[in-house]
């Protein structure tokens, strides 16, 4: 089976072929808007012969319909991605979360499908969270499943992108973290240029960064008292960082789960191209159902 698997993040468009769970072939694009999307998705097909489209997106989704009902970080709302790109293409299309194909990515090819339920956190520009059970996404048809981004940490904390303030994604997030440290140094770096001086000893930035570990282990606790994951997997790009903060989220974690889930193991996960891979899973699940 050919399957185009596609994630649109904040920042970039990521597309490959994946053929019986393999990836053929990959590029990345600079992101777009939501006039261009489909054809950049449908140019990059031309002359290819695919079964199917498996997209993950940043924000929340109605899967059944394939619409995109809000992507802050994208300026997407009520955008019908998913319908407008099975027209062009003419063949089955499926629109998810990104997180959840994450999550999906990792217990199918990292985990093997053996473990009984797994929490995928990404931590991007946004962050965003994934549950599977059983081998099933937990999702709604709303679209907001586990948008953990969004998760209110502070009452009264800063802005968020969503309307609200206090968000994780607020405290936690890449553009949150650049933010932090514009304000605090006068310089504006990117997340790759703030990793690098947190290594090399920058203060302001590894407090930045222990800071965003103290919050993710507050928002963990509570995700993990609610839904009692096997473990908890880390990906995308600040995931990376983990050493940096992984003192102080396993402190504040432990400190603040239930006692019989201090032990619940957080992975920073080791797949390449998983949420490619999850977007091909979630289209293998839909046909051969």
């Amino acid at each position: 089976m050919d399957i185009l698997a596609v994630d649109v993040g904040g920042t970039k468009v990521d597309m490959a072929i994946v053929k019986d769970g393999t990836v053929v072939s990959r590029d990345r694009f600079l992101n777009s808007p939501s006039e261009s999307i489909v054809n950049l998705i449908a140019s990059y097909t031309k002359d290819r012969q695919i079964d199917g489209v498996g997209i993950g997106v940043a924000g929340q989704v109605d899967y059944e319909t394939g619409t995109v009902i809000f992507g802050g970080n994208l300026g997407w709302q009520n955008f019908p991605l998913g319908t407008l790109l099975a027209k062009e293409l003419n063949v089955p299309v499926f629109v998810e979360n990104d997180a959840n194909i994450f999550a999906l990515g990792v217990w199918k090819y990292e985990l093997g499908g053996t473990a009984e339920s797994v929490l995928g956190i990404t931590l991007g520009t946004g962050i965003g969270g994934g549950f599977v059970y059983e081998g099933e996404l937990l999702r709604s048809k709303k679209g907001a499943s586990l948008e953990i981004g969004h998760m209110v940490i502070e009452a009264e904390g800063p802005a968020c992108t969503c309307g609200s303030q206090g968000c994780l994604e607020s405290l936690a997030g890449g553009w949150a973290l650049e933010k932090w440290y514009s304000e605090r140094t006068g310089e504006k770096l990117t997340g790759v240029q703030i990793h690098e001086r947190a290594r090399a000893g920058d203060k302001e930035a590894i407090y930045l960064y222990q800071r965003l570990g103290y919050y993710l282990g507050i928002a963990c606790a509570s995700l993990a008292n609610i839904l009692n994951p096997d473990l908890i997997v880390l990906g995308a790009s600040i995931s990376t960082t983990y050493p940096l903060w992984k003192e102080i989220y396993e402190a504040e974690f432990r400190r603040r789960v239930l006692p019989p889930l201090k032990d619940t193991p957080t992975m920073v996960s080791n797949l390449k191209e998983a949420a490619l891979l999850g977007a091909s899973a979630l289209v293998e699940q839909a046909l051969t159902r």
